[in-house]
């Protein structure tokens, strides 16, 4: 009909204008990073580096503000197309839906990854306000991690349509944190999975909702994709004020092929703490740490009846 015509040809003008638009952002980002190689190779003065600096770092604003504009154009219109074939399905004497979304599936624009350019930016972000030094190069986020935290954190609530925005806002002050997995040829990934364990009465949540004095919390954790061979198990425990003490968070890590047996109680951590010990990388009193940890989440697992 007339009208699956012209639908089809709105959907083909926003799918070549978003791709169109996420090319150029990539060629300007990649422009902006050329340019700051050729700013911190050069014998300029450290003053006018810094004034060149400060035109690639105006530049890259520009890109941003237009990044989280092609982030919100693409949400509205994918929402929009939704919209009209629901009331036209709702009007209309025969249903669209079936055929409109395989034509949409053959233009995926609302499948675009900003994340790639995401990361790209709050890398070149760092590396101008940095003065032109890598200061992230080759980190490991986990070095110099301990296994106790005292913890202190404050939540916010975001809306859906706001988190491109707000991240696009915080990599101008702090830049992402991503993980690289060891021996991976893989982009490295911001990602942090987490698992959480609870029984079938919810006792866990329950008492981290009622905020109840030593209440706990267990899950699994990795950081960067799904080839992580390195699982955290973590213990959160609430403490009140008036206990004088403070909420804190615990973990040890465990190869990811020994976790399933971990959680059966098939396998102890007897045979990695000796290793350590004969290697003399942790503390006896982080050992002994390590060691009543993992047996009091073993026996919280089994006691409580944990699962995922």
């Amino acid at each position: 009909s007339e009208f699956v015509r012209l639908l089809d040809g709105e959907l083909e003008k926003v799918n070549d204008f978003q791709q169109t638009k996420s090319g150029e952002m990539k060629r300007r980002i990649e422009y902006c990073e050329q340019q700051v190689s050729l700013i911190t190779k050069n014998d300029a003065p450290t003053d006018a580096k810094r004034e060149q600096l400060d035109v690639i770092e105006h530049e890259i604003d520009t890109v941003i503000s237009e990044v989280y504009e092609l982030a919100k154009f693409t949400r509205l219109n994918f929402t929009a197309f939704i919209k009209i074939v629901k009331k036209h399905d709702k009007n209309a004497p025969f249903v669209l839906k079936p055929v409109f979304t395989v034509r949409l599936n053959s233009r995926p624009f609302f499948r675009e990854n900003f994340d790639e350019l995401l990361l790209e930016l709050s890398r070149l972000y760092n590396i101008v306000r940095n003065g032109g030094v890598d200061v992230d190069q080759d980190k490991d986020p986990q070095s110099g991690n301990g296994q106790n935290f005292v913890r202190q954190t404050t939540k916010y609530w975001v809306h859906p349509d706001n988190v491109m925005e707000l991240k696009l806002y915080i990599l101008k002050y702090l830049p992402v944190l991503i993980y690289r997995t060891k021996g991976t040829t893989k982009p490295p990934s911001p990602a942090i999975t987490s698992i959480y364990f609870d029984n079938e009465d919810l006792d866990l949540y329950q008492g981290r909702i009622e905020k109840s004095e030593g209440a706990e919390a267990i899950r699994l954790r990795w950081y960067g994709d799904m080839d992580s061979n390195e699982i955290f198990i973590e213990r959160k425990t609430h403490h009140e004020d008036w206990t004088g003490e403070k909420s804190v968070k615990e973990r040890f890590s465990l190869k990811e092929k020994y976790v399933n047996s971990y959680l059966s109680g098939d396998y102890t951590m007897d045979s990695k703490i000796q290793r350590l010990r004969e290697e003399g990388k942790k503390s006896d009193q982080d050992l002994q740490d390590m060691e009543t940890l993992s047996y009091e989440v073993q026996n919280s697992v089994r006691e409580k009846r944990l699962c995922p």
